[in-house]
């Protein structure tokens, strides 16, 4: 069988949205700025049947925003609130010296702005908002899409496996469609909501968890553990992706 040695450390992937704070922060925005709620829903529909990918619903919904207002966006930033253990969970790896990397299939302004207003200092790759000097026209660009699938704007599958090193565990933290796709590549899940549902029906293994201090609690049985293994299945689609299947 396939062990990893124990020198073998653990990298730690987390979604941002609804995992990290406790609202979907883009939907927040949204709710506000968007007028015409009949075809938001319809665009939200499309992309939770996986008719349309999550980037070209994330470019059609900012074409429905049609009067933005800059103060009102970081009012509506200012109010989301991280998950109650989250800090604890920042500690913790610091502590264990283990990496934490958000993934975010949102926006680089927000979650800049929401872990500043939280003193959090952690990497993050999503997409980037675009400004216009008057502050009045908005746009998106996608620096870590996939050159090759149209699919995401933020390729979390492609950002796992060109970070996680050989002598590497990764570790990934979600909860919804976005993350369907690196949940599939991670050695550990935790999963909850549509996530949790997805890992299910396609015989993903996974844990569930509430918040924070579940996954921190398990980590730690996962780390005083003699020997950590890799999840096979993960491994093999590693290997599959590797070489360019």
């Amino acid at each position: 069988m396939y062990f990893a040695k124990l020198e073998k450390i653990l990298k730690i992937f987390c979604d941002f949205d609804g995992t990290i704070t406790y609202q979907d922060v883009w939907l927040e925005i949204g709710d506000y700025f968007i007028e015409d709620k009949k075809a938001w829903s319809e665009l939200i529909s499309s992309y939770e049947k996986t008719e349309i990918g999550s980037r070209e619903c994330f470019l059609k919904e900012f074409s429905l925003i049609k009067n933005f207002d800059k103060k009102k966006f970081d009012e509506i930033i200012d109010k989301q609130v991280i998950e109650h253990y989250f800090k604890d969970f920042v500690k913790f790896c610091k502590d264990k010296k283990i990496e934490l990397i958000i993934l975010s299939e949102g926006i680089d302004y927000y979650i800049n702005r929401i872990l500043r207003n939280n003193g959090l200092d952690i990497p993050f790759y999503t997409n980037k908002f675009v400004l216009s000097a008057d502050e009045k026209s908005i746009g998106l660009e996608f620096p870590y899409c996939d050159a090759e699938c149209s699919n995401c704007g933020c390729c979390k599958r492609n950002l796992l496996l060109n970070m996680t090193g050989d002598d590497e565990i990764s570790v990934y933290i979600g909860d919804g469609l976005s993350d369907i796709y690196a949940v599939q590549y991670a050695d550990i899940v935790f999963a909850k909501k549509s996530l949790a549902s997805y890992c299910w029906k396609n015989n993903i293994t996974y844990f569930d968890y509430i918040d924070f201090n579940d996954v921190r609690k398990k980590l730690e049985k996962v780390l005083s553990a003699k020997k950590i293994k890799p999840r096979q299945q993960a491994r093999l689609n590693r290997k599959d992706a590797y070489l360019g299947g």
